[in-house]
């Protein structure tokens, strides 16, 4: 059994539960959340980022986790794959007058319809 004083080592400080997540790990989070495809969808169709400018240039920005030196920090290296493949997907996209990007209204049905068929593939790829 633990004395008070062990647990009281293992539990957070007030400063250290406090304290913020770094940009990396809000980061690191946001790509390892993309291996979820229905999550992915949700945001796409849901919250309709599939229009906003800001969310392709993020999804853009986010490339630099293919680098070894951050990739080898992911944990669900399917976030990967997703992220190639909304990047591929919003390339053909520009924005119009009204702020909205245009020429990616396939992109929430194109998850609908093979989301389930990629998170099956994904798994085969861990089994192997």
């Amino acid at each position: 059994m633990a004395t008070s004083s062990q647990q009281a080592s293992v539990e957070p400080t007030v400063e250290e539960a406090n304290e913020l997540p770094t940009r990396f790990e809000i980061e690191l989070e946001f790509i390892q959340s993309l291996a979820n495809i229905p999550y992915v969808t949700y945001l796409l169709t849901q919250l309709q980022l599939w229009q906003d400018p800001k969310f392709k240039r993020y999804l853009k920005y986010l490339e630099y986790w293919y680098e070894p030196e951050y990739a080898q920090c992911i944990v669900y290296p399917n976030s990967l794959f997703v992220l190639k493949l909304l990047n591929t997907l919003f390339e053909g996209s520009s924005v119009n007058e009204n702020g909205v990007l245009e020429g990616c209204e396939h992109i929430p049905r194109i998850l609908q319809t093979q989301g389930t068929q990629w998170m099956n593939e994904m798994v085969e790829r861990w089994r192997e």
